[in-house]
């Protein structure tokens, strides 16, 4: 049995009185609550009441090492503890030894030369070795150090202790390091492992100022800012992983998501918005599938129901309020009638196709036409005016005596009192975004209507935006079917490269990867992205992704491999392997599984329709 610590200073209580000295060894002290009941020496191993623990000395170390070299080790899988002890030797005595050592392999190699013997190749090494470091100390370039390294291992069975020490071993190995169990020293490797910083295993190498200073276990592959919430748990090391978009080590905050149907993509993004909400960051989303539903009802948000016979609309034509246009100095008019044109060209233009220069510049005037029959000219002061719609648009089309206008007009008419005529598009905008949390739902709408209603969110954002600086995340969900247009590629990667400037975040999603990153604007957003997380891909993206991200065979494997919600994350320069993790009351605002909704159906709390007065 062994007592690891005295419950009280045999001195202290000497100098007492007897009543004292009884009553002082009487009370509980520190060591009395952190100190088992018992402890148990075997041969290879301890026992600590109901914990069993093993003592690994690591008694040989690889030839050439990288800084960090330790990582698969401190991000070992299960709970292990690392003890490294380093003591300084004194370097006159030290170079004595090797001025010793290199006269003897001198010797060696004279009497293999007499002798007509081949050189020894590891006496070479050797000789060289020493003389470097030799010199090294004597010009005070390097020290040496007596280093002992342990790795203490704690398991709940002797049998689980045993598959842990294989494992650890395994891992040693792959390093090419290795280790040895403290046969019979249990006892002495326990101690060394406390944090008295006390060596009396005394299992050391020595190794100079450079090999010791790449042993330092004081990096791992982990994330944490310090105002950030949690994002997942590092796949290796289990360490939280704390982002905050707007951190000042980002470049900026924006984010871009890819993964394969079912992956997770809109289950983080759930999850992100659910905790940034909280840290005070304001959430955009444009929702194509009607998944943000129980997220916006959770945080009191605003949800925007856009379809053709939804009484909510947007209105291309809204300009930016007057404090922005003078904070920015630009032609507010001049910019709208842009946006305005790109969006036409999304909803003009043959599918896979853009109009041509001519038809641009004619919608260009028909544009500014329409905000001078409204009274709106390039002067700030006449911006507060009633904005025209897309009727007065095609009335300023009608109005020009061309065949090109003409035939955009007619084209026109589909969205104006034509089958695609609605909510969307019908009148003035009559939606204010006063919430924190603002749904724009797109389900509804026909297919050919989506890239429109998302472009025409984003500018609608874009304006809103510049009122107030504060912390914002636009997510576009399916950005593809956006980016796949001329202009509207254009246009996010332009917020893309913008958004930092007015406190603005820009979260992409797609599965489209392939063609994401084939695009000239899928490339310039994915550029702009500070962040990257990539869930899990099938064989028909991973090469496309490979080469996109120079991904090493290990990370293509991960991927292709890896479970719903594993993946990897892209920040600060590192590639970390991270597993989302939600609460269970964050799973059931997130989940979108069918099985899981019918569930959360029967017992009344689906993440699907939001009450009539959240619409």
């Amino acid at each position: 049995m062994l007592r690891l610590q005295r419950r009280q200073s045999t001195r202290a209580a000497q100098s007492l009185g007897s009543q004292d000295r009884r009553f002082a060894l009487g009370r509980r002290s520190l060591a009395d609550l952190l100190a088992p009941a018992a402890v148990e020496v075997a041969r290879d191993h301890l026992r600590l009441e109901y914990q069993y623990a093993r003592v690994l000395a690591v008694v040989g170390y690889p030839r050439s090492v990288v800084p960090g070299w330790l990582t698969p080790l401190l991000e070992f899988e299960h709970s292990i503890e690392v003890s490294l002890h380093v003591q300084p030797l004194e370097t006159a005595s030290i170079v004595k030894l090797l001025s010793q050592k290199l006269v003897q392999l001198q010797s060696s190699r004279l009497i293999d030369v007499r002798s007509g013997k081949l050189s020894d190749p590891e006496r070479e090494v050797a000789f060289e070795d020493a003389e470097r470091l030799r010199d090294a100390l004597q010009r005070g370039e390097e020290r040496v150090f007596s280093v002992s390294l342990y790795v203490l291992l704690r398991a709940t069975s002797q049998r689980a202790l045993d598959d842990l020490t294989r494992r650890v071993e395994s891992t040693l190995d792959g390093m090419l390091a290795h280790s040895r169990v403290a046969i019979l020293e249990q006892e002495h490797g326990f101690r060394a492992c406390l944090p008295m910083g006390r060596d009396e295993l005394l299992a050391y190498r020595n190794l100079d100022t450079s090999s010791v200073t790449t042993t330092f276990p004081f990096s791992s592959s982990s994330l944490s800012m310090e105002r950030g919430v949690l994002y997942g748990v590092a796949s290796r090391s289990q360490s939280p992983v704390i982002v905050d978009p707007f951190d000042s080590s980002l470049e900026n905050a924006n984010l871009a998501v890819f993964a394969m149907a079912g992956a997770g993509k809109s289950y983080f993004v759930k999850l992100m918005a659910l905790r940034n909400l909280l840290a005070g960051v304001d959430f955009l989303v444009v929702d194509p599938e009607n998944e943000y539903g129980g997220v916006c009802r959770a945080a009191d948000g605003q949800f925007i129901r856009l379809a053709s016979t939804s009484s909510h609309r947007l209105n291309p034509f809204d300009l930016p309020p007057d404090d922005a246009a003078a904070a920015d100095g630009i032609d507010v008019l001049a910019e709208q009638v842009t946006a305005v044109v790109g969006l036409l060209n999304v909803m003009l233009a043959e599918r896979g196709s853009s109009l041509s220069p001519y038809e641009r510049s004619m919608l260009d005037k028909s544009a500014y036409m329409a905000y001078a029959n409204a009274g709106i000219s390039p002067d700030p002061a006449t911006h507060s005016r009633p904005v025209p719609i897309l009727r007065d648009l095609q009335v300023a089309l009608e109005s020009i005596d061309d065949h090109i206008a003409s035939g955009l007009a007619a084209r026109l008419h589909r969205y104006v009192a034509g089958s695609l005529a609605g909510g969307l598009l019908g009148g003035p905008t009559n939606v204010a975004l006063n919430r924190r949390l603002v749904v724009f739902n797109i389900q509804k709408l026909e297919d050919e209507l989506r890239p429109v209603a998302m472009h025409l969110i984003a500018n609608f954002v874009w304006n809103r935006v510049r009122r107030e600086r504060r912390p914002r995340l636009l997510v576009i969900d399916e950005a593809w079917s956006l980016l796949r247009y001329a202009e509207g590629g254009d246009f996010v990667s332009g917020m893309a490269r913008r958004a930092r400037k007015y406190y603005l975040g820009l979260v992409t999603i797609t599965q489209d990867v392939a063609d994401f990153v084939r695009s000239e604007h899928g490339r310039a957003v994915l550029v702009n992205a500070a962040m990257k997380l990539l869930l899990k891909q099938d064989a028909t993206t991973v090469d496309a992704v490979t080469e996109a991200f120079q991904l090493s065979t290990e990370e293509r494997q991960y991927l292709l491999g890896a479970s719903k919600g594993e993946g990897l994350l892209f920040a600060r320069g590192a590639r970390l392997a991270l597993s989302i993790e939600a609460s269970p009351a964050e799973h059931r605002l997130a989940t979108t599984a069918p099985r899981e909704l019918a569930e959360l159906a029967a017992n009344g709390s689906t993440n699907g329709s939001v009450d009539a007065h959240q619409r």
